[in-house]
């Protein structure tokens, strides 16, 4: 029997890079394309294990890290048969295009999760992965992806440098390469460059709003506009660092690391005091902003959206807020979908979908509920240990 596989672009690619990017024919077997994928996967692996080891002496393995690191690993037990599946599809399935280079540092790469049966100018999520600044990884977005691609949105989820292989101003520039690249060739994936929402969740909620407000900021430096965007949605992100640093220092991330990820300049890296100094022609370039964030969020609070809220309004920006009652940190992007209650990919659709123009496909009014992927009994006891 024949193999019949989706036609992935072919991406040019610039500069010195760590490993080739991924080039591949327009033909080719699912077989040849997984080996491929492990291949990238592998370099990846030695890339962590290499960053762990900087992380280690960053952290002088502290007691409150090691903790804090136990109780991530026990957390990824419980929820294994859940990842590997996840894990499965984005390995496998002939709809997802991996490590796609758009610029040229070692981890200016994207994944595409493309739509079943794709027609002309798609709508298109990007994506941004969250993890503290430092465990950030495109691959964090495959259960979004998965979701949002079934309904019809294409998903882009691009990597980008972590501390200590990069400060936040290095993430801020691969991300907005990113986005140009984003800009320019989705049309080649069938997505409208009309049609773009950004999604960013914790450390990627703080970057992508970074990234707006360069946007605004430094018109002449970035190669794309906010304006161009259709939304902003913010998940559970920490708006003001300053606010925030105490509670990170008690999650493990001591204080004099987090100065060094922010390259020891906390208040023009916190959005929320950024936006206050905002002229009123800047805050018309915004695109309609949706902040969400779970009640019992231990790690960021919810009062980091509010405030955000507030300042945004002040400013002129059109904000939406909503809170899910009783969720945390990351109740909305893992342990709900994994168990197949799935609210904010439900918001994040109707919106995309009440935001899009009159001749982009149409999307479904109604969704159902993502299968579970993990038993009960082991979703709850991942949220007892959840070091988030």
């Amino acid at each position: 029997m024949s193999h019949i596989v989706m036609e992935r672009p072919s991406v040019e690619t610039t500069g010195l890079e760590r490993r080739k990017s991924v080039q591949l024919p327009y033909e080719t077997t699912p077989r040849h394309q997984c080996s491929l994928d492990l291949a990238e996967v592998s370099a990846e692996v030695w890339l962590i294990t290499k960053l762990a080891a900087k992380l280690l002496w960053a952290f002088r393995v502290s007691s409150k890290w090691i903790a804090m690191f136990v109780k991530l690993l026990t957390f990824t037990c419980l929820l294994l048969p859940a990842f590997l599946r996840i894990f499965y599809f984005w390995l496998l399935d002939v709809r997802v295009h991996k490590n796609i280079r758009y610029g040229t540092q070692g981890r200016n790469l994207l994944d595409v999760y493309m739509v079943p049966e794709p027609k002309a100018k798609m709508p298109v999520v990007v994506f941004l992965s969250g993890g503290a600044w430092i465990i950030g990884y495109k691959a964090w977005g495959a259960l979004m992806g998965r979701v949002l691609s079934s309904y019809g949105i294409i998903v882009v989820t691009p990597d980008y440098r972590n501390f200590p292989q990069g400060l936040l101003p290095d993430m801020i520039t691969d991300i907005n390469v990113a986005i140009a690249y984003v800009f320019d060739n989705i049309h080649l994936f069938n997505g409208d460059p009309d049609n773009i929402t950004i999604v960013g969740q914790s450390a990627g909620a703080h970057i992508g709003a970074l990234v707006l407000l360069d946007a605004i900021e430094n018109p002449s430096s970035i190669p794309w506009s906010p304006s161009r965007l259709r939304n902003f949605i913010g998940i559970s992100g920490p708006y003001n660092i300053q606010d925030s640093i105490e509670r990170f220092h008690d999650h493990g991330l001591d204080r004099s690391v987090l100065a060094r990820i922010m390259n020891n300049d906390i208040l023009h890296h916190s959005p929320t005091d950024r936006v206050t100094k905002l002229g009123s022609n800047q805050s018309t370039l915004l695109p309609s902003i949706h902040l969400f964030h779970g009640t019992a969020d231990r790690t960021v609070s919810w009062h980091s959206s509010a405030k955000f809220a507030q300042v945004l309004q002040a400013a002129g920006a059109t904000v939406h807020v909503k809170y899910y009652a009783n969720k945390t940190h990351t109740d909305p992007i893992i342990e709900d979908p994994i168990e197949g209650d799935d609210p904010l990919l439900n918001d994040v659709i109707a919106i995309v979908r009440e935001s899009s123009p009159p001749y982009s496909p149409k999307l479904p009014l109604q969704t159902t509920s993502p299968q579970r992927l993990c038993p009960h009994a082991l979703v709850a006891a991942a949220r007892i240990v959840n070091p988030f």
